[in-house]
């Protein structure tokens, strides 16, 4: 058997990749608002997992994933909108922060994420629904104004083809 070829990486790519959308229409008509202002995001996916060892594993256990759950967590710069008057925030993140003030149904919405490297790749997207939790951030008179959020999936979360896909 021979060894692996081994190929330099070359460019490294940054966390601020992702761009996150809303749905404001239906599954018929989807109306994508972008959300702005993301400083942080984290998409996770965990498995429950259960064993499934029995006595041909000659003493080893073995476990399968059951299950798979997804989770969105990020931090939003709270700013308003350039060249608009009123002020308003970004229609994005207005859409998270008043979901999250209610609950069952009216707490869900549909997201899809997606990777925006500058010059890099456009492989890696998905969509699903998720019940939203928003908080302001808080801190000194010198801070910035900022809010974490939480998506957490309520059912599958698909890989679709990227947005950008067609440009």
């Amino acid at each position: 058997m021979s060894a692996t070829v081994k190929t330099p990486l070359g460019a490294t790519t940054t966390n601020r990749k992702w761009y996150c959308d809303v749905n404001t229409g239906d599954d018929t008509m989807p109306d994508w608002v972008g959300v702005f202002g993301i400083t942080e995001f984290k998409p996770t996916v965990e498995g429950t997992t259960q064993d499934d060892s029995d006595f041909d594993g000659e003493g080893w256990k073995s476990e399968t994933t059951t299950a798979n759950a997804w989770k969105n967590e990020g931090k939003v710069k709270r700013a308003q909108q350039e060249g608009v008057t009123p002020p308003v925030y970004d229609p994005g993140q207005e859409l998270i922060r008043a979901a999250s003030t209610k609950t069952g149904v009216d707490n869900v919405l549909e997201f899809r994420w997606y990777e925006m490297q500058p010059s890099g790749p456009r492989v890696e997207a998905y969509q699903g629904r998720a019940a939203v939790a928003y908080s302001e951030e808080g801190g000194g008179v010198d801070a910035l104004s900022m809010a974490s959020f939480t998506l957490t999936g309520r059912g599958k979360r698909s890989e679709i083809t990227h947005p950008d896909a067609a440009v």
